[in-house]
């Protein structure tokens, strides 16, 4: 039992998790009282009575049941995070940078990978819904069905609607500046390696590249090629280029897992990179910038993307902001190693 001043003698310590009531009996208060010290209201606590509640919840190791911390507006302190696959290197570092500021602000994070099927993002959408979360960000263009309000935030695609707000990256800028980097290298056929449609970020660096071929005179028909998300189709489609009659001197992959695809594919034919084919991707992963041959690549700042996210889902800043990339160069795209970065546009974030 408790004394009477609320403090529990060291053998009537609970052995499991403590709860709410255990709090409650340690201060000598009511479990009201000690849920709107957690949720700072609705009600005013007394200063005398915050600290004693303060006390118990760090002398007992007390740490809240996150469906239970509901907000005063009725939503926990959970986040959705929907992305098509974390075993892509760029979306499994776009979701550890988006649930490491979700825990500096007290949230956290549920991840579903829906695998790029919408059916999917529909039941992700429902079941984390259900549990009132602080919001749901989204990475494609689509909203997913959800069974309540739930705020949404878009990353990397813009909002399908005006209400909504997007954090993206300057796509077009980034495919542009790339390009032009190959260009300055001396190539002109430049092959693209893109995705299977022209559609939110794909239509973006895809437009990048068209427009610096094109500013340099040059013609883009017959140098796009689309390719599946799946690994091993895209691998078929990126060989059948290869080791065609066309001598193919350079690629630009809209990002970096088509890029190291194209890589080891050309070594697998006897190609060597710069020497016979440079690459250059976008999205700027670890694995593309720091393995054994630094890939050139346009690197996106992802830990001001999280922060901007989460000040988007809380209603802080522009409702619709845009960040641009640095063109980090490797040696895939025929430079030396520990060449300059350079800027993907003149203005560090451009917001709209």
């Amino acid at each position: 039992m408790a004394t009477g001043t609320g403090e529990f003698r060291d053998a009537e310590r609970p052995g499991r998790r403590p709860i709410l009531s255990d709090v409650a009996r340690l201060a000598g208060t009511s479990t009201a009282v000690v849920s709107y010290v957690l949720n700072d209201g609705p009600r005013p606590v007394a200063e005398k009575t915050r600290r004693k509640v303060e006390d118990a919840i760090r002398m007992l190791g007390y740490r809240r049941n996150p469906l239970a911390g509901a907000l005063s507006g009725g939503r926990s302190n959970l986040v959705g995070l929907l992305v098509p696959d974390t075993a892509n290197a760029f979306f499994g570092e776009m979701s550890r940078c988006l649930e490491a500021e979700g825990r500096r602000r007290g949230l956290l994070t549920l991840l579903g990978n829906t695998g790029y099927r919408p059916g999917l993002a529909d039941e992700y959408g429902e079941a984390f819904s259900e549990l009132r979360p602080r919001g749901i960000f989204v990475t494609t263009g689509e909203k997913p069905r959800l069974s309540t309000e739930t705020p949404c935030v878009f990353l990397q695609w813009a909002a399908p609607d005006d209400t909504s707000p997007s954090v993206v990256f300057n796509d077009f800028d980034g495919g542009r500046l790339v390009t032009e980097h190959l260009l300055g290298h001396g190539y002109e056929d430049i092959f693209c390696v893109a995705g299977e449609i022209a559609v939110g970020p794909a239509e973006g660096r895809e437009g990048g590249w068209r427009r610096a071929m094109a500013d340099a005179g040059l013609r883009t028909e017959g140098r796009l090629v689309r390719t599946s998300f799946d690994k091993v189709e895209a691998g078929r489609a990126v060989r059948e280029v290869l080791t065609s009659s066309r001598r193919i001197r350079a690629v630009y992959a809209t990002t970096d897992e088509q890029a190291l695809l194209t890589i080891r594919i050309a070594h697998s034919l006897g190609l060597r990179v710069p020497e016979d084919l440079a690459v250059v991707g976008f999205d700027g992963t670890r694995e593309a910038r720091l393995g054994n041959v630094p890939l050139t690549t346009v690197h996106v700042p992802l830990e001001e993307f999280a922060v901007r996210a989460f000040d988007a889902l809380d209603g802080q800043g522009d409702s619709s902001v845009v960040l641009d990339g640095t063109l980090s160069i490797g040696v895939t795209c025929g430079c030396e190693p520990g060449a300059a970065e350079e800027p993907a546009h003149a203005g560090a974030a451009a917001s709209g």
